[in-house]
């Protein structure tokens, strides 16, 4: 993971808080997919693929479980919702980089 990645992690989560708390415009969430896509890319080497799939499929079941409990406060919701776009966009791109290395082998 390269510094430029961990701070586009952050960045991401920080943005996917900020939008659910504060926005939830139409465009924001695009925002937050788009850097979700760019941390798939540019921070997870092949060798860290297999964890990073792992711990990102037990996030997004996490926080899906938590985004469907019916007593949840609205901004909780959201909050969740943001963070799992962007979660899920991220381990979209590394399980598809994945799939093509081993489809190539």
């Amino acid at each position: 993971m390269t510094n430029l990645g961990k701070w586009l992690f952050i960045a991401g989560l920080v943005v996917a808080a900020i939008v659910a708390l504060f926005v939830r415009g139409m465009l924001l969430p695009w925002l937050v997919a788009g850097l979700g896509l760019a941390v798939g890319l540019l921070n997870v080497k092949a060798g860290e693929a297999r964890s990073f799939l792992i711990a990102g499929t037990a996030l997004t079941v996490a926080l899906m479980s938590i985004q469907v409990q019916p007593y949840n406060p609205e901004w909780l919701t959201y909050l969740v919702l943001y963070e799992k776009v962007f979660i899920t966009h991220a381990v979209l791109v590394v399980a598809v980089l994945a799939f093509f290395r081993t489809a190539k082998d």
